[in-house]
């Protein structure tokens, strides 16, 4: 008589188990484990964001992602990296990267 009533009351909580851990979002599992120690050019990058603890990452470091979506790591001391930052920032940052614009001539 006990494992009727003790049955049904098992798989309830084992359904609901397994309903939040489907459900959990674990957000450490699309972190760097290690960081580049090349260079990337501005050129190359969309975007960026910084991963650390407060993201459910061990390591600290700065994520660039590029136009053709890839992502690269790199330690957010180095001086390069806060450069690239910097100009990224910068929203009067030229896209032809440093090519003067060309003007039409006024004929008079």
């Amino acid at each position: 008589m006990a494992l009727r009533v003790l049955l049904p009351l098992l798989l309830l909580a084992a359904a609901l188990l397994l309903h939040q851990a489907e459900g959990v979002d674990n957000p450490a599992s699309d972190c760097c484990l290690k960081t580049s120690q090349r260079t990337i050019p501005i050129k190359w990058v969309k975007s960026y964001s910084i991963q650390g603890p407060e993201s459910g990452c061990v390591l600290r470091a700065v994520v660039f992602t590029t136009k053709k979506n890839k992502k690269i790591c790199f330690s957010p001391t180095d001086p390069a990296v806060q450069k690239l930052i910097k100009d990224l920032k910068n929203p009067r940052r030229n896209t032809s990267q440093g090519k003067p614009k060309r003007q039409k001539r006024k004929q008079v």
